[in-house]
């Protein structure tokens, strides 16, 4: 049977990387497990399951992440230089193709993709937040990494989170939906309220980047990061670990009958248009 060659980004641990291998999808041909961090388990997980490793150290184009409380970091403003994210994204792009890829799973890529590579490939990723939801201005709500959706759930009064599958595309967390996820409710501490769940006076805003420049020095024991990471761990078993690899499956298949691909620009098309938001639900309803 033939099969979609795939490969696997990777950054940390690689819990949902092993997801995807161990549902053995008859689709996919997992050729490639390819991660921007040398201390990531990537290696390892590609050595157990006899698939090829690569590394491309993304420390070499951006510099070392600066030590929590340091304050500024240096690779994030250098990450901002467009002419070096796109050469890293280039050297990635040079690994895909000496593999044959034509489809690509973001498995805990802790990286934004530059647009670069976007158009090349057909790739698929997993948010950790309900993507259908939109604001007053009509943009996706629950944007962000982690367990920055959960935050804002919560403090915009949800009863229950999501997680989402989509295609990547260019514009951050924007591409078309594929699946969302059973929910996972809500639900606080005694004695914590949407209105005290944030310190007093302080923002969403400023407890995230006390947390990224200064490795939560001043609010990183605050409860919106302890519930919003409780929701985020049980989104991972629901749905990076079920939706992820059951999207990727039925991505491939799309592909394998000649229905899902880029067009000439690069955008996501099925059956010859643009791809509509959950269009996998679509397909099995």
């Amino acid at each position: 049977m033939e099969r979609v060659p795939t490969a696997i980004l990777m950054s940390g641990t690689g819990s949902n990387a092993r997801k995807l291998i161990e549902h053995r999808s008859p689709c996919l041909d997992i050729r490639l497990i390819l991660s921007d961090n040398p201390a990531s388990n990537s290696a390892r997980i590609a050595g157990e399951h006899g698939i090829a490793h690569r590394l491309n150290d993304i420390t070499r184009f951006f510099g070392p992440p600066a030590p929590p409380g340091s304050g500024a970091n240096e690779q994030r403003r250098r990450f901002q230089d467009r002419g070096l994210r796109e050469a890293f994204d280039r050297e990635t792009d040079r690994l895909l193709a000496s593999f044959g890829i034509r489809l690509v799973a973001a498995a805990g890529y802790a990286w934004v993709l530059s647009p670069f590579i976007c158009r090349r490939y057909l790739m698929v990723n997993v948010h950790p937040g309900d993507l259908r939801v939109r604001d007053e201005r009509g943009r996706r709500k629950y944007v962000g990494l982690g367990w920055i959706p959960s935050a804002k759930a919560i403090l915009s009064g949800e009863r229950e989170a999501f997680s989402t599958t989509h295609l990547i595309t260019e514009e951050l967390d924007g591409g078309p939906l594929a699946r969302v996820s059973r929910p996972v409710p809500l639900e606080l501490p005694p004695g914590v309220t949407r209105e005290n769940i944030l310190p007093p006076g302080v923002s969403l805003g400023e407890v995230i980047r006390d947390l990224n420049r200064d490795g939560g020095r001043l609010y990183g024991g605050s409860p919106i990061v302890a519930v919003a990471r409780r929701v985020q761990e049980r989104l991972k078993e629901i749905g990076d670990w079920v939706e992820f690899p059951l999207t990727l499956h039925r991505a491939a298949a799309l592909m394998l009958a000649g229905r899902l691909g880029l067009d000439a620009q690069g955008r996501p098309q099925l059956d010859g248009g643009p791809v509509e938001d959950l269009f996998l639900q679509r397909e099995e309803a």
